[in-house]
């Protein structure tokens, strides 16, 4: 039981990774809107993957943009004019899925990985430039670590 304890004292309670805990929480439930969507319409329609793509990458903005501002950054309460902070989180997103279209083409273009496999490798790649420039620069300002006060018994 106190290893239990330890872990979550270390690792889920501390504030140092509660932001990327909650992000991965976000980030997941964008990833069934993203590959879903990616899915229907690459599958089910045979929409070409560049397309299918960008459609799906922007099903999952919005709900981004709303549950990191206000749950994983907790940005309720900055002074920061609304205008910028879109068109920040929209610069971030615009970087991300060119990463993620350019993983994509150069994994699609070699033919001997699916489809699927290389969006999976794709969003990775994307989360990792969406995690930094959400922390760093969009909601940067909201988020100040403390330092770790939990004692581990």
């Amino acid at each position: 039981m106190n290893t239990v304890k330890n872990i979550y004292n270390t690792v889920i309670n501390n504030k140092k990774y509660k932001s990327i805990i909650k992000f991965g929480c976000v980030g997941c439930l964008n990833t069934v809107f993203d590959f879903g969507v990616f899915s229907l319409l690459n599958s089910f329609f045979g929409i070409n993957y560049v397309i299918s793509q960008i459609v799906s990458y922007c099903s999952g903005t919005l709900n981004s943009y709303i549950c990191n501002k206000f749950w994983t950054f907790n940005d309720a309460k900055t002074n920061k004019k609304t205008t910028k902070e879109i068109v920040q989180f929209i610069v971030v997103n615009s970087a991300s899925l060119g990463v993620s279209l350019i993983g994509l083409s150069i994994l699609i273009k070699d033919n001997s990985i699916n489809p699927f496999f290389s969006k999976i490798i794709a969003m990775i790649l994307a989360q990792v430039v969406n995690f930094l420039g959400y922390r760093f620069w969009v909601f940067g300002g909201a988020m100040k670590l403390e330092p770790c006060t939990n004692d581990i018994a």
